[in-house]
């Protein structure tokens, strides 16, 4: 509590009057003048301000409430019980008497005066909070510079419209407040990140808005909440300009698309577009078929059921290399398109075959074949309307000067008659043959032109004569690849890297259907996707502005994904920035410490997470021994006690997952197996490794029966992601600590139950 109790009471009072005010503006937009007034009288009864707050009163009784948008309604509704979340005393320098700014998720602004009583934590001023420290700061704002000194930063902990406590910020209490953030349980931290971003996650969401931005997070640095809280910067501030609708998040599966759903309303951008890349191009692609795909390949791998082949045949289909076989396709496809022949009617050439190739191969050039080919044919239609007349009144001029010649200059009465009768006959058949010509004319040009879809062209890609014209070097690994493709394709199936080259053919032949295009992208977990696959969303929506985020040390699927982020700036965005999050604030120190050990075996050298300063229990291990399952049982009644709240048990497989559900049930403990497609997220889980990236839980299981973890840059990467998903607890259960690579940690990282 704080020491000034009269400070508290104003605090307390100025909280009433902004819920107030809220109250009364959200009444105003659905009841009737005469409701209204009532509400508003017993709404003055019902406040208890101190003789300070009178001020807030009066401007609750005058104020001339306007229409409000829905979304600002909705908003207003959803924050009302916590308007706001902290403060600001800013002094600028050419008005140096004191304002007070209050920050919330959404501003709220005086009807009358236009002055502000909750300012957006996105504006300008509001980041002086985020970046400034007491003292002489400064900020900038519609292009202009502002100086200015800060006298008071102050954090407010509100919880369903009470004011419980607050404190004001320096150094050390700035800390304090992070660590009680730290604190919470999985389910609360998410929603209450903005609260707490810290300086170096600030620069990354405030960042130039106008470059692409890749950033290298470490596990638990927050790179996905700051990826969402960067779309609702950019909304906010590019709102003139771009509408939710126009966003694109592709998240890792479905399970996490739900998991972050919790936020996203917060933020103004529950109308973003949130999808995986596989769920996005198959629909944007119009594909039918079931897609293998590279979480299954990954299982079988982890399983032993795996082919080696699968993966050298998903790691060139996601490379540069094959973007440039595609390349050299599009272009041997392309030539499938120029025509031989003039464009007639009836005999009269209406456009030659080589100014229609000129349209297709020149100034059309910058749009998909297809669209080239309907421009050409709009082309056609008009200029076929335009000469239809003159061959018409051509055709009829011809018949009537034979028709002239034959009346006055033949002789003989009856081969005059039957040459007019004929001539006049004629003419009206001729006529209307060209007239019905006309009808189907260009539709029967057109026909001289391709039909091509990208999934057709791609199968025909892989045929041993097409793919060898293109590509002349073959090698057993090459030729395992279009058998294994070519056999997918008999079965109707399709593997994952499939869909990101027919998905970048679609780009040449098709284009992409105005509802699939978006104007920003996000991408989450982006080391796991190929070269291509990134290629062909950068060509797909020609646009920079994206915001990349990942972490290679994540990496489970290295086979297939990005080694490293430099491939991103030297081919695709040559323009981004690129910024890292090092600082890691999920997990305490003493499972970081572990993590990071793992991290110093990888082959590639990576940068160590640095934990912030919370400690906890070191991990433990916990043996597979007779009669361990009721130790796990009293464990996990002792952390239930101790207030943990969501539990997982991850695993390396899919198998071990289902074992761990059986040992569970025979003690009437109910722990619900994840699958890829489930997009629901419990209290009490069970889920291979790969499926829990980007999740978090206050306590984690890492269990391990069939499949222990080897000294392989996968089995390294998916443990690395397993150690770093508990907030607070980390246990390990196996026949061995060897089962979780302990033997080549530091002894004193982890102990035994």
């Amino acid at each position: 509590m704080p020491d000034n109790q009269s400070d508290f009471d104003k605090e307390k009072d100025r909280l009433a009057f902004t819920k107030a005010y809220m109250e009364r503006l959200i009444t105003s937009q659905e009841t009737g003048q005469q409701s209204l007034k009532k509400r508003q009288e017993d709404t003055l009864e019902n406040l208890s301000f101190k003789d300070s707050s009178l001020r807030y009163q009066e401007m609750l009784s005058h104020a001339n409430f306007m229409k409000l948008s829905r979304d600002q309604l909705e908003s207003l509704k959803k924050l009302r019980y916590k308007p706001y979340f902290a403060r600001i005393d800013f002094h600028r320098k050419e008005k140096p008497e004191r304002e007070t700014f209050y920050i919330g998720k959404t501003s709220l602004f005086d009807r009358e005066t236009q002055m502000p009583i909750i300012l957006d934590w996105r504006s300008p001023l509001a980041n002086v909070y985020y970046e400034g420290r007491l003292g002489e700061v400064s900020y900038e704002a519609l292009g202009e510079r502002y100086e200015g000194r800060v006298s008071l930063k102050r954090q407010y902990q509100i919880e369903e419209g009470q004011l419980l406590n607050y404190r004001d910020i320096d150094m050390t209490t700035k800390d304090e407040l992070l660590q009680d953030s730290l604190a919470q349980h999985a389910e609360r931290r998410l929603s209450e990140i903005v609260s707490t971003i810290q300086e170096e996650q600030n620069r990354i969401i405030r960042a130039d808005l106008r470059k692409p931005i890749i950033v290298q997070g470490a596990a638990g640095s927050g790179k996905t909440t700051i990826a969402l809280h960067r779309i609702s910067y950019f909304l906010y501030t590019m709102k003139e300009i771009f509408r939710p609708e126009e966003m694109l998040i592709l998240a890792p599966n479905r399970l996490f698309i739900h998991y972050i759903s919790e936020v996203l309303p917060e933020l103004g951008v529950e109308r973003a577009r949130q999808t995986t890349y596989i769920d996005f191009v198959t629909k944007a692609a119009g594909i039918q078929w079931p897609i293998i795909t590279q979480h299954k390949v990954l299982m079988q791998s982890v399983e032993g059921d795996g082919n080696s082949d699968v993966l050298l045949a998903a790691e060139f289909k996601g490379s540069k290399e094959f973007k440039d076989v595609l390349d050299e396709y599009v272009q041997l496809l392309k030539g499938d398109y120029r025509i031989q022949q003039d464009f007639n009617l009836s005999g009269f050439r209406i456009k030659s075959a080589k100014a229609i190739n000129r349209l297709f191969f020149e100034e059309y050039s910058y749009f998909p074949y297809e669209i080239r080919v309907q421009k050409i044919k709009a082309v056609l239609q008009s200029e076929l309307r335009r000469k239809k007349k003159q061959i018409l009144e051509k055709v009829a001029e011809k018949y009537d000067e034979a028709l002239d010649q034959a009346l006055y200059g033949m002789r003989n009465p009856e081969k005059r008659k039957v040459r007019v009768s004929f001539l006049i006959t004629r003419k009206e058949e001729r006529l209307e043959e060209i007239k019905k010509e006309a009808k189907t004319a260009v539709s029967k040009f057109m026909k001289l032109y391709p039909k091509m879809n990208a999934l057709d062209s791609y199968k025909e890609l892989f045929e041993e004569e097409t793919f060898l014209s293109i590509y002349q070097a073959d090698s057993d690994s090459l030729k395992n690849m279009r058998e294994l493709t070519r056999k997918a394709f008999t079965n109707k199936q399709l593997y994952s890297e499939d869909l990101a080259g027919i998905f970048y053919l679609k780009t040449f032949l098709t284009g992409i259907h105005p509802d699939d295009q978006a104007k920003k992208v996000v991408i989450d977990e982006a080391q796991d996707y190929s070269y291509l696959e990134i290629y062909s969303l950068r060509r797909a929506f020609q646009t920079d502005l994206f915001t990349i985020v990942g972490d290679l040390a994540q990496g489970i699927y290295q086979y297939r994904g990005l080694s490293r982020w430099e491939t991103l700036k030297e081919d695709i965005f040559p323009k981004a920035n690129y910024l890292t999050l090092q600082k890691t604030y999920r997990t305490t120190i003493e499972i970081m410490m572990l993590a990071n050990d793992l991290l110093e075996l990888m082959p590639a050298k990576l940068p160590t997470a640095e934990p912030v300063v919370r400690h906890g229990d070191v991990p433990a291990f916990l043996q597979t021994e007779k009669g361990w399952q009721k130790t796990f049982l009293q464990l996990f009644n002792e952390l239930e006690n101790a207030g943990m709240k969501s539990f997982a048990i991850v695993t390396k497989s899919k198998a071990e997952a289902e074992d761990a559900k059986a040992h569970l049930d025979r003690f009437n403990l109910y722990f619900e197996v994840l699958g890829e497609d489930q997009d629901e997220l419990g209290e009490r889980m069970i889920l291979p490794a790969y499926l829990s990236k980007g999740l978090e839980f206050d306590v984690v299981f890492l269990y391990s029966c069939f499949h222990p973890f080897q000294m392989n840059e996968s089995d390294m990467k998916m443990l690395y992601v397993a150690m770093t998903r508990p907030l607070h607890r980390l246990y390990m259960i196996g026949s061995h600590p060897e089962d979780f690579l302990l033997q080549h940690v530091h002894p004193d990282r982890f102990c035994k139950v």
